[in-house]
């Protein structure tokens, strides 16, 4: 693995500079939000033209790994400090982050597929147009979605990051992140939206998994968290509701796990304001059951990057990917699948990289 970072232009994605000494001590992604970490350029080896290379708000800075066919992430500027030393300080937020400051209008989905309302409201407002933008495109992973009805207005003032963080966290909505890509002729380096019920790759059935992460082996250090706090985290009794006409208070019977020997947990949610069937609150209340009976389970990993599966190539953001981890916490060993709803890359003379793994 080669690692190095690019300058480009946030209104272009053209290149606008190498950045060879820039000093980002790590980088991190996530699914449905956006991730931040600060960097540091010395100015007396900077490139000609450094300064128009870090301009807050006018460009991104993107990390290339030289076995990976797409840029491993990328952060656009969002402040830069300079003073009497010889470096410039910067702050850097993944593109989502971007979303935040573009602003949903007028404009009604009756029957849409929810992938394809995502990728109207980006072409409509994120994407360049008559107020500017980003060159960014979108990709519907598994078409156009299950169908929605969702009524947006202008003097809402909600910006587009906020919609589809509401869209995502409605019954079976839709996951979202930001990837780079290269593009030819002009040579140029561009965001894409990822959306979908599923974002990465499960692992198909009768077939194993295309990385796996062990210890001993490339695993250097792990974490085991098991959670059964509450909150939204662990329950054996669920109830779902909602007022979806407005006056009336719809209640889901009460969804019980089987006795596992543990009293009663109990969690009450509100699954959308919308619903207006105690069918479909049923369904919410089960599912949510399901999910939270045993707890919730994550593993943090952190691995040699030279040793580790190659992240960008053997796994990415959303893959689910293997553990097989022995050590004395663990005297029968723990071994399984899960899926990376985050990772951590540290940089330096030897980078590390940390998958977040959750059961689903």
């Amino acid at each position: 693995m080669t690692l190095t970072w690019l300058s480009v232009d946030a209104r272009t994605g053209g290149v606008l500079a190498d950045l060879p000494d820039l000093d980002v001590p790590k980088v991190s992604r996530s699914i449905c939000r956006y991730d931040s970490t600060t960097a540091s350029l010395p100015v007396p080896t900077a490139p000609d033209g450094w300064e128009l290379a870090t301009r807050p708000g006018g460009s991104v800075m993107v990390l290339l790994d030289s076995e990976a066919p797409n840029p491993l992430w990328g952060g656009r500027v969002t402040q830069r400090t300079r003073g009497s030393g010889d470096t410039a300080a910067l702050a850097l937020a993944t593109q989502e982050s971007y979303l935040d400051g573009r602003f949903v209008g007028d404009v009604t989905y009756t029957g849409v597929g929810q992938n394809a309302i995502v990728a109207d409201l980006i072409a409509r407002y994120v994407a360049i147009g008559p107020l500017g933008g980003i060159p960014i495109r979108v990709v519907q992973v598994g078409g156009a979605g299950t169908l929605r009805d969702r009524t947006y207005t202008n003097d809402s003032d909600k910006s587009i990051y906020s919609v589809l963080t509401e869209l995502s966290g409605v019954i079976d909505g839709p996951e979202f992140t930001v990837g780079w890509e290269w593009q030819h002729a002009p040579e140029r380096i561009t965001p894409v939206l990822y959306v979908g019920a599923r974002i990465g790759t499960p692992v198909q059935a009768g077939l194993t998994v295309t990385a796996t992460f062990d210890l001993p082996g490339c695993v250097t250090d792990a974490t085991y968290v098991e959670d059964y706090s509450g909150s939204g985290r662990a329950a054996n009794v669920v109830t779902a509701s909602t007022t979806g006409d407005g006056t009336t208070r719809l209640v889901s019977p009460v969804q019980v796990a089987a006795d596992d020997g543990r009293p009663t947990y109990e969690w009450r949610f509100t699954p959308s304001t919308s619903i207006e069937v105690v069918d479909t609150l049923t369904a919410a209340a089960a599912r949510a059951l399901t999910a939270l009976s045993d707890g919730s389970m994550a593993i943090t990993l952190s691995a040699s990057v030279a040793d580790a599966p190659k992240l960008g190539s053997e796994w990415n953001l959303g893959d689910e990917v293997g553990y097989s981890l022995t050590a004395p916490a663990f005297p029968d060993g723990l071994a399984g699948i899960a899926r990376v709803y985050g990772w951590e890359l540290t940089l330096g003379n030897t980078p590390i990289v940390t998958p977040i793994l959750v059961s689903d």
